[in-house]
Order: structure tokens, then sequence, then C-alpha cells
């Protein structure tokens, strides 16, 4: 995503949550002051009933046209979100380097793992274990930010956070990040590539978490069909849709 795009993504975006905000506080001032119009009312002449009863039509009239632009508003960020996720999506899937050498393959080429003295670099794209309320923890798609050797842990954030400004940072051991391959083999050597059957992690299309999936073809296997050539075809566990496309950068091992 270029600056500008960025740039005018995160002005929208910030519009709406303070229009947003602006409108939930004025549904709560008509809120507070109704019921003290509606007391006031109650212990006044009638002469001023009818203009109390003006008062309080104009309080529904504003609260319903609040609770519009709120909705509006919702469903705009709504939107939002969608298509930077979609925009992510397409950003990610960009080709990585093929390796057509012979004999062992690289680190991080395919399936094989980092070398043991690995770090990330700043702004490399891994997954990262996170906190979660519902499950323990997360998989998901992270940007590296820092990394401090003193205390051998990284300084990350959500790739789809870091799109918008005042993103959440995450500060885990390194021993929670997990690098993604760098290389595919263009030869599809069985060592580079996960196997049918076997259980890996992937990222499901349009978001940017890991879920557990048993891969149904490799891309060596597709690839003699004439079909995609570095994409998986993958089940993900517990999902109703059989059969997904994942591309192999996405595809990791299963963690214990």
């Amino acid at each position: 995503m270029n600056k500008d795009h960025q740039k005018s993504l995160d002005t929208c975006c910030q519009n709406l949550y303070k229009q947003e905000t602006k409108y939930f506080d004025i549904v709560k001032k008509i809120k507070d002051t109704t019921p003290k119009i509606k007391n006031y009312k109650t212990n006044k002449s009638k002469k001023i009933d009818h203009a109390f009863d003006n008062i309080l039509s104009f309080h529904e009239e504003a609260r319903e046209v609040v609770q519009q632009k709120i909705k509006y508003a919702t469903e705009g960020l709504d939107t939002i979100k969608i298509l930077i996720k979609e925009y992510v999506q397409k950003e990610l899937i960009t080709e990585l380097p093929k390796w057509e050498g012979s004999g062992n393959p690289p680190p991080l080429c395919g399936k094989i793992p980092p070398q043991n003295n690995y770090l990330a670099s700043n702004g490399d794209i891994v997954a990262a274990s996170i906190p979660d309320e519902n499950t323990g923890s997360s998989i998901i798609l992270c940007h590296v930010k820092t990394y401090s050797k003193k205390n051998q842990e990284y300084k990350l954030v959500d790739f789809f956070e870091d799109l918008n400004k005042g993103a959440s940072y995450y500060t885990l051991p390194k021993e929670d990040v997990i690098p993604l391959p760098r290389t595919l083999s263009k030869k599809h050597l069985s060592q580079t590539e996960f196997s049918k059957d076997e259980k890996v992690l992937a990222v499901y299309p349009e978001t940017t978490t890991f879920y557990p999936a048993i891969v149904l073809e490799s891309p060596g296997s597709r690839s003699k069909k004439g079909t995609s050539t570095f994409y998986y075809s993958l089940r993900f566990v517990n999902d109703f849709v059989e059969q997904i496309e994942v591309y192999a950068r996405f595809v990791i091992p299963i963690q214990n």
C-alpha cells in the first residue's frame, strides 16, 4: 500500500471514529436530559406543557437521527476494515523468489526450518503467537518493529492494525515468533513441501490469522495437473469448506 493510500485510509478511519464517538455522546446527553425534562414538566403549570412536549418530541427525533448516523458510521468502518483486509491479502501475495539450485535447500525454503541463530529483521512479516482471551493464544501475521538482544524479545504489531495509527504493540519472547518462508523450490523438492495428510498451520483467506489445516495436495502435486504452482490445497479443521487454496508462503509447521 503506497503512502497516499495509507494516509487517506488513516484519515477516513479517524474521522469515522470521531463521528461515531460524537454521536454516542449526543445520545447519552439526550438520554440524561429527557428524564429531567419530564420531571420538570410534571411539577410546573400546564401552561408550559405544550412547550415541554415540543422539547421532548425534538429529543426523540434527534435521538433517532443520531442513532441512524451511528449506524452509518459503524457500517462505514466495517466496510473500510473489510476493504483494508482484502488489500492486505493482495499485498501479501507477492511472489517469493524461487530457489533453483541442487543439493540441500537453504533455510526457510518452503518448510525448511531457519538456522539456529535466526533473528527476524525490522519490517519482516512473521507469524506470532499472541495472547487471546478466548483461546489462550492465537497465531497471527505481524510486522517486526524491533528486537531487544538484552531481553531476547521482539516488539511487533498486528499486520492489519499496522495500517492504522494507534495500533497496539506486542512484546514477545523470540520463541513465540515464527518465521515465514523466504524462498520456494522451483523444482518442488519433497523436503521443501508438506505432504498429503500432513497437519499444518495456514492463514485463512481474507484474514491474517493462522488456523490448523490438513494438506490435501502439495504445490508439487498440483503443478503436475497444471494448476496453481505454488499453492497448497487445504482443508481447514472444523471448517465447512471442503477445499481452500493457500499460497505456500503462509503455510507453516504445526506448533507444539
